[in-house]
């Protein structure tokens, strides 16, 4: 993976010495960082509070995200950020690679408000070929292999244009002030944080650029190199969530180390298999009507007299069982009934158990499903 000259040198230098202190205090063998982190990045007012819940949702991530302004909280942070500024590089690395390696990331996070520059955007490259060459260090020593797993980094923008930005901002700042003057009069609540940028369209184009300019660049350098997910925040809240869902979809291909996945991506997806289940279906029913008519005959005389009768007893609980007949019932009419019932719109499987009886073989019956009538309370 290549960097550009320049940038990437700095930050291999803030990177080195960040990595540095950490192996210096903790030990190498300490570098536990989670298996997975989702780097996010939010035009200023994409709601990234609200659609965090939805990523971690989808991801499978329990612990709160990791949200880096909230890990520089100092006086000089803090006035730094509120005009609309950086704070340092080394700054923020130091502290958030120690907090990364919490035990309860382990499973996987959201880093929030990182990267912002494209220094940090290398130092999250290198970042991750260092936990590469752990991985693969340590991948032959027992316990210690399971500790360095294969590194999962994803890139998550939340977007929306420079107009609505602006808007969203404003409009934060407006409901933000009155909650604040309720509280006061009130005494109760927590008064918010009332930024400069949220009153002030000039500061709030500002911040908006900045994220253009310095963030968006960033986070769209490592979507060369890692999982890319571009999520248009303009819409509703239920727009974005439908996108988030869309976007955060498993993919196999890069999750899973690539010898796992030479093992298994020659096997159909489940969507592969079903899309012509119907079409697979007709041919077969098609099939024994001109090849096994006389086994097809049978079994529909058996639903008739037989099946349907345990269908309609149960109709309400939605669920029966057949047993198969033990003579005249091979594997070939036991699929067959599965058919025709699949194709009168019920859902039928087979099941078989060993038999009770002395002789040798297998009991088979036959599981029917459907969609219960409703039956109103009172």
């Amino acid at each position: 993976m290549g960097k550009q000259k320049g940038i990437g040198e700095d930050a291999e230098v803030v990177f080195e010495e960040a990595w540095s202190k950490l192996v210096s205090d903790l030990g190498e063998e300490k570098m536990h960082f989670p298996k997975e982190i989702m780097w996010l990045g939010g035009a200023p007012g994409a709601g990234k509070g609200t659609n965090t819940g939805f990523i971690m949702r989808e991801r499978g991530y329990t612990e709160a995200p990791i949200v880096v302004s909230s890990l520089l909280n100092s006086p000089e942070m803090l006035a730094i950020k509120a005009s609309g500024g950086l704070v340092g590089d080394k700054e923020v690395i130091s502290v958030l690679f120690r907090e990364l390696l919490d035990p309860k990331y382990q499973s996987g996070v959201v880093v929030d408000g990182f990267p912002r520059t494209k220094v940090q955007a290398h130092v999250v490259h290198d970042l991750c070929s260092r936990l590469m060459h752990l991985r693969n260090k340590y991948k032959t020593s027992g316990d210690a292999s399971k500790a360095f797993a294969r590194p999962i980094f994803r890139i998550c923008v939340l977007y929306v244009d420079e107009d609505e930005s602006i808007r969203r901002q404003l409009g934060r700042g407006e409901k933000a002030q009155l909650h604040n003057e309720k509280v006061k009069a009130t005494g109760k609540g927590e008064l918010e944080e009332l930024r400069p940028t949220d009153f002030d369209p000039s500061l709030a184009r500002k911040r908006y650029q900045a994220f253009q300019d310095s963030t968006l660049d960033a986070l769209e350098f490592l979507g060369e190199f890692f999982i890319y997910n571009l999520i248009i925040a303009q819409g509703s809240f239920a727009e974005v969530e439908s996108s988030i869902v869309r976007e955060m979809e498993y993919q196999s291909s890069q999750e899973l180390n690539p010898e796992t996945h030479d093992m298994i991506h020659h096997l159909p997806r489940a969507d592969e298999i079903s899309i012509h289940a119907r079409q697979n279906l007709v041919k077969r029913l098609d099939s024994y009507a001109m090849e096994s008519k006389d086994d097809l005959m049978d079994v529909v005389n058996e639903l008739e007299t037989e099946i349907y009768r345990r269908i309609e007893a149960n109709v309400i609980a939605g669920k029966c069982s057949y047993p198969v007949p033990a003579a005249g019932w091979d594997a070939t009419r036991v699929q067959i009934a599965l058919d025709v019932l699949s194709d009168r719109g019920f859902r039928a499987s087979s099941h078989e158990s060993s038999s009770n009886s002395d002789s040798d073989g297998s009991d088979t019956t036959i599981a029917i499903e459907w969609d219960p009538p409703r039956i109103r309370k009172r």
